[in-house]
């Protein structure tokens, strides 16, 4: 139950790791601020908007934190506010600082040994020896599912605390901590009482994707600090319970030196609430249980904290009301205490991290005594990395530029390091263009560049293999739709750091031209032409392969008018490659904008919005009273035909035969029981449960696989294939034959008969209604972006 009340009322900062002395949801989800600034401005006043709190005890508003945060600064000289960014709707994200005041007085003065540390992780271990009286960073993070409030409540309580009382333990941590507290993680949800953002994303299964303002705010804290502690207050779990984790643990981590730290700041954090509070025990997955609770995706904020090398925890409290304040703001109480007696040893091994990056030495395996009753999979935990990655930055390694340029960005924000060829060079027996980055791995967050780069690993086989949560695999490269080379033995090229990547460059073709074409190979291309179409222009599309002055064009190409001033803004302002035509081709359909009802989740929404496209977002209800009348097209992710009422049955047969368009995507076939429900395509099809990256066969002939080259990679959650399809069905993919399989948790993928099925298919009914299913999903949270346009091939499609 929840209750209604009313408001009352980075650029790349290097900042001392440590010091010595020193989608669019309903009314209330749109915010007053939404500009987006950083720095402090005025914080303390915000403007009042109704509020979903929880009815388990008289929690904190968001409207009220402001404020109070202000009447904190103002009056203890141990705080430091700021706004680091907005949510995604619009409300501030409050970072405090808070240590002692000589220590706030002096946070700039230390940029040496920070960059130290990331440069020279031996001296800088010296350093720690040679300064004894040092701080080190700790992030507290409140409560990033809005529904779970008293991690908010403990945090503010928290700070209060160290703010102004002068207890003998408050001087302790004060003298050895620098205190980071995201103060409310997620106000869109704190504000509407759930999980998600405004966006309706789950912000903790965002880091490796960072699609959310919040998750970006964030981690320019990590990259800023790395914070040797990170510590995300949740609920509900009852006895409270508090990380580290249960295999299988990523092969990325140092785990021998986090365990080392990690496990005894867990029994501290125990002990503390013991002591505090009426509970006689609390769970540590890695102490108490087999599986189920593992640290294995680096979607989860403290999995992600761990690259840049921090201990981190996921804490749940097991109540919702006061108490479940206090056993929060207990636990982390007894870590500060842990920390401010251990800093020493911890941020050596924090260091150490780096070093073994810095320095290319291998990982170790967990040393026996830390090791508990439960088998760790060390197997897994041990790998071998790669000694460079390239990334080349066109044609003819890239299809698409402009996603090379996206990744390499990502890397840089992550603060991974990334270097350009400033000649060509041989790496592997293949030439080289300079441009190319290289992305060495002897670099202290080796650990992330390579979750970030890899293929991943196949998990299928190993047996009674459990997940908490998907996915098991992410690769950026695989599913972002950038080329890599993965380089065993480093390149001799001479090289020099990036701070960001090169914009794509466009170019129009020279000579006249009886009209004007480009090809969707890139999300810009695809913006681009929504955008065109929103202006009006007169756009074609092509239904089947040309060729034209030489040059082959696949299906799905944008045929442009004779207007060079377009081509040309095309090619400066998008990047893209506009080719000029002399015989046109026949084979085209008009394009116009198409009204879109979609039908899913975050996922779906955020591909819609990223891709350029307008659409309403419908629910059950509003196709059960008819809402689908008056739309173009029908995208479905998740909702199959028999979840429809009579009335909507009916009201979406009419509009069927009225021709609307239908797409259906992934979800494990419900969508596709959809469209075999309303009797649009006579298929059989089959799924099994796992999630994993595979390899497709693209038909070029097909206006469904426009802008992809003979193969590419595709996501598969709860995977769907087809039989053949029946009477006019047309298939777009497949799975590759043979060994399809790239990576990820998709147990009996081998036996299941899948290779060289059918995942992307097609089929006109009648003049003018069509229907696309894809087995794939091309939306998981977000992250898939490169299979996005394969979303929009299926709008388009429907053209006629």
């Amino acid at each position: 139950m929840k209750t209604m009340r009313a408001k009352r009322l980075f650029c790349w900062l290097w900042v001392a790791l440590f010091t010595t002395a020193a989608w669019t949801l309903p009314a209330i989800s749109a915010a007053k601020n939404s500009d987006g600034a950083k720095g402090k401005g005025d914080y303390g006043i915000v403007e009042c908007e109704d509020e979903n709190d929880t009815s388990h005890y008289d929690s904190i508003l968001y409207c009220e934190i402001g404020p109070r945060l202000q009447e904190i600064e103002q009056n203890s000289k141990r705080i430091k506010v700021d706004v680091i960014g907005r949510s995604a709707g619009g409300r501030d994200l409050y970072l405090v600082t808070l240590s002692d005041p000589k220590a706030m007085g002096r946070l700039g003065r230390y940029q040496a040994i920070r960059h130290t540390m990331l440069t020279d992780p031996e001296a800088a271990q010296e350093m720690i020896d040679k300064f004894g009286d040092f701080k080190v960073p700790v992030f507290i993070n409140g409560s990033i599912h809005g529904d779970e409030n008293p991690g908010v409540d403990a945090a503010i309580r928290l700070i209060e605390k160290l703010a102004y009382e002068d207890s003998d333990e408050v001087r302790r941590i004060l003298e050895n901590v620098i205190l980071l507290v995201n103060v409310v993680q997620n106000p869109d949800g704190r504000v509407m009482y759930t999980r998600a953002n405004a966006n309706g994303f789950d912000i903790n299964r965002d880091f490796i994707t960072q699609s959310q303002p919040e998750t970006r705010a964030t981690v320019e804290v990590f990259t800023d600090w790395n914070p040797m502690v990170v510590l995300d207050l949740h609920g509900f779990v009852n006895p409270m319970l508090i990380e580290p984790c249960t295999p299988p643990h990523n092969p990325n981590y140092e785990y021998d030196l986090y365990i080392k730290w990690a496990y005894d700041l867990a029994l501290a954090m125990e002990a503390e609430v013991i002591a505090q509070t009426d509970a006689n025990q609390c769970q540590i997955p890695y102490r108490d249980d087999e599986l189920g609770w593992d640290d294995w995706p680096p979607g989860y904020t403290p999995m992600y904290a761990m690259y840049h090398g921090a201990y981190g925890h996921t804490l749940e409290t097991p109540h919702q009301d006061e108490r479940g304040i206090d056993a929060h703001f207990a636990a982390v109480w007894g870590a500060l205490k842990y920390v401010a007696e251990n800093r020493e040893g911890m941020i050596y091994d924090q260091i150490e991290i780096f070093r073994r990056g810095f320095l290319d030495l291998p990982q170790m395996a967990i040393p026996p005594e830390l090791l508990p009753k439960w088998d760790q999979f060390q197997d897994l935990m041990i790998q071998e990395f790669p000694a460079a990655y390239l990334i080349p930055a066109d044609a003819p390694f890239q299809i698409s530029a402009h996603q090379a340029a996206r990744l390499v960005d990502f890397l840089l924000f992550n603060d991974v390091a990334v270097e350009k060829a400033l000649t060509a060079f041989t790496a592997g027996g293949t030439e080289y263009p300079a441009g190319t980055y290289v992305v060495r791995m002897d670099q202290p967050k080796r650990g992330l560049a390579n979750t970030i780069l890899e293929d991943g690993l196949d998990l299928s086989a190993i047996e009674g293999l459990v997940f908490y949560s998907p996915p098991s695999v992410w690769s950026h490269p695989r599913l972002w739709g950038a080329k890599v080379v993965v380089l065993e033995e480093a390149p001799t090229a001479d090289t020099s750091p990036v701070k960001a990547a090169d914009l794509p460059r466009g170019a129009v073709e020279d000579g006249d031209a009886a009209a004007y074409t480009y090809q969707t190979t890139s999300i810009a291309a695809i913006r681009a032409t929504n955008a065109l179409l929103a202006r009006g222009v007169a756009l074609r599309r092509t239904t089947a392969s040309f060729v034209d002055s030489g040059g082959t064009f696949g299906a799905g190409a944008v045929i442009l008018p004779p207007d060079r001033s377009l081509a040309e803004e095309l090619a400066g302002e998008w990047g893209l490659v506009v080719s000029a035509l002399s015989d046109p081709p026949e084979d085209t359909v008009v394009m116009r904008e198409r009204k879109i009802a979609a039908y899913g989740d975050e996922g779906l929404a955020h591909c819609l919005k990223t891709l350029g496209f307008a659409f309403d977002q419908v629910s059950l209800n509003d196709l059960n009273t008819g809402a689908i009348a008056g739309y173009d097209v029908f995208v479905d992710y998740g909702l199959n035909w028999q979840s429809l009422s009579k009335t909507g049955e009916q009201a979406m047969a009419d509009w069927l035969l009225a021709d609307g368009d239908f797409v259906g995507l992934g979800a494990g076939g419900q969508a596709v029981d959809f469209a075999i429900g309303a009797g649009l395509m006579d298929v059989a099809y089959h799924t099994l449960s796992g999630n994993a990256i595979a390899m497709l066969d693209f038909d070029r002939d097909s206006a469904l696989s426009a802008g992809f080259g003979e193969q590419d990679a595709a996501f598969f959650y709860n995977p769907v294939w087809f039989d053949e399809p029946a009477g006019d069905g047309q298939v777009a993919a497949r799975l590759a034959g043979g060994d399809f399989f790239i990576s990820g948790f998709w147990p009996g993928w081998a036996e299941s008969g899948a290779a060289g099925k059918p995942v992307a298919i097609y089929q006109a009914n009648g003049a003018l209604q069509d229907t696309a299913l894809i087995g794939f999903d091309p939306t998981f949270r977000g992250h898939p972006e490169n299979m996005f346009r394969i979303v929009a091939n299926a709008i388009y499609s429907g053209l006629d």
